[in-house]
């Protein structure tokens, strides 16, 4: 995370809370909270509480991308461009629709000090309630109402269509079920152990305690929240906090279980429960079996708000 001048910062508040009345004075705004990595800053000048959980995640974590210090980030403000437009066209063929008309983009530009990596993410903004604000897309009313009727049943079908990777025969098999044993409405061994793990997580993450959520059984959290890097490194605890809090919004929580099967070191659930946004996310998870706990390795899943 890059130091924080409290001083400077102080001295630059009256003229951020003054800017924004330009799209240009508004990049600059967006320019210096992803920069800084604060989050909190930027969720108050973003209008994206309808916005689904992955959509939440992906502006967040690059604001703590930016916050690191071996990345760099500039904003600036662009017109819409036609590659942009015809992209809000195929997201209303998804069923996702701007609850307000784009003014333009900030084009956020990373680069990593070591000169390995950059890239864009292009960002829509619009006038909010006088102010200006990044939007973000939203479920149409009708996406909603299909979503809301499709079964975990169903969601479970499509998953096994399309099959599960056998690892042995190096391909898909459609008929993983057939040679699967039902398991119990409590899910058995896999079950009661994700419904575990994924408490354990949600406490964790709501305490924003990297450390506990680590240690929670949920591997991808241990990898991901370790308090050292893959060279053995230490890792600051203020970058897994940040990593923590932009992950939780991913994490599964109050999860119920409604049945499934195993086979061998495999398991498909079908589940309720919801995400790190607030919103239902329900459908059946493919879980592995490592090192002696269960862990979800694939997921058929669909969210909407409550």
């Amino acid at each position: 995370m890059k130091p924080r001048h409290l001083l400077a910062m102080l001295s630059l508040m009256p003229l951020l809370h003054a800017c924004g009345s330009t799209p240009e004075s508004f990049a600059a705004q967006v320019q210096q909270a992803f920069e800084s990595g604060d989050m909190d800053r930027v969720l108050a000048f973003s209008a994206i509480d309808d916005a689904p959980a992955d959509l939440r995640f992906f502006l967040l974590d690059q604001v703590r991308e930016c916050g690191e210090a071996t990345t760099t980030c500039t904003a600036q403000a662009e017109p819409l461009d036609e590659k942009f437009k015809q992209s809000l066209g195929e997201l209303g063929a998804q069923g996702l629709e701007s609850p307000q008309m784009p003014e333009g983009l900030i084009v956020l530009t990373t680069r990593e000090a070591d000169g390995q990596g950059s890239g864009q993410l292009k960002m829509p903004y619009a006038k909010v309630g006088g102010q200006y604000r990044l939007i973000s897309q939203r479920y149409t009313a009708a996406k909603l109402t299909e979503l809301r009727a499709t079964t975990n049943q169903q969601l479970l079908d499509q998953m096994l269509a399309a099959g599960i990777y056998d690892m042995t025969a190096g391909e898909r098999r459609t008929d993983w079920k057939d040679t699967a044993t039902a398991l119990p409405a409590d899910g058995g061994e896999p079950g009661q152990m994700l419904v575990k793990t994924s408490a354990a997580l949600y406490a964790a993450a709501q305490a924003g305690d990297p450390d506990a959520a680590a240690a929670s059984g949920n591997d991808f959290a241990k990898l991901m929240l370790s308090a050292t890097d893959f060279s053995g490194k230490p890792v600051a605890l203020e970058v897994r906090k940040a990593k923590l809090r932009t992950q939780a919004l991913r994490f599964l929580h109050d999860v119920r279980i409604g049945g499934g099967w195993q086979h061998g070191d495999e398991a498909v659930l079908l589940v309720d429960a919801k995400n790190g946004a607030g919103w239902i996310e329900r459908g059946a998870l493919f879980l592995s079996k490592r090192d002696g706990g269960w862990g979800i390795a694939g997921k058929q899943t669909i969210s909407y708000p409550q």
